[in-house]
């Protein structure tokens, strides 16, 4: 029986006429905490439920992946701007380092009486590389995936504060970044099983 693993490029992915936008992402590596989809003609295949989807495989990890993370940002807003709030719910959405990383660093602007306001603005993102396994017949096939994600973000809209009402953040911290993301899932096709397992920040003129 012969396996095989989808592993594309963006280049490639556009010449297979996946076009892909939309979610995003920033990094904890600095002070801020951190599809549109096109489908092909190609055979449907039963999702994880045995339903029925007109996406490839492809496809439905890219989707997947970009979705995840939108909610991973989402997510970590939502929990640093309630001080109360449990970080046990960033497990639903990452895994080490990142998972570590983030309730690290949550914790530690807790005990120093920070917050957040504000939100994070994606202005573009793609997926650059994955690889998804699939059968020989083309379906998803029950072995880890994962997905690279290349997202810019303005982040002059979020804001670090302490209780006094000062900022928090570093003055030079600039308006936009570049983020490279990975999002692995262990489970794959399950699409409960993407978490964000690691992100690298740069800081750029623009998302131009």
């Amino acid at each position: 029986m012969t396996h095989n693993t989808i592993r594309r490029t963006t280049a490639a992915a556009l010449a297979a006429a996946a076009l892909l936008a939309g979610v995003a992402a920033c990094s904890d590596k600095t002070d801020d905490p951190n599809v549109t989809l096109t489908s092909t003609e190609e055979p449907a295949f039963g999702g994880p439920d045995g339903t029925a989807t007109a996406k490839t495989p492809d496809e439905q990890a890219r989707a997947q992946a970009l979705a995840k993370v939108n909610d991973y940002y989402a997510l970590l807003g939502s929990v640093e701007a309630d001080p109360a709030a449990s970080t046990d719910a960033i497990s639903t959405v990452a895994a080490d380092p990142v998972l570590s990383g983030q309730v690290g660093n949550i914790t530690l602007r807790r005990s120093q009486g920070i917050t957040s306001t504000g939100a994070i603005t994606v202005v573009n993102s793609s997926v650059s590389d994955l690889e998804v396994p699939v059968d020989e017949n083309g379906k998803p096939r029950t072995e880890p995936a994962w997905v690279h994600v290349q997202a810019c973000t303005d982040i002059s809209g979020w804001e670090n504060k302490y209780q006094d009402g000062t900022s928090a953040m570093k003055p030079d911290r600039g308006q936009f970044e570049s983020t490279a993301i990975t999002v692995r899932n262990p489970e794959w096709p399950d699409a409960n099983g993407w978490r964000v397992t690691s992100q690298t920040v740069e800081k750029v003129p623009s998302c131009g």
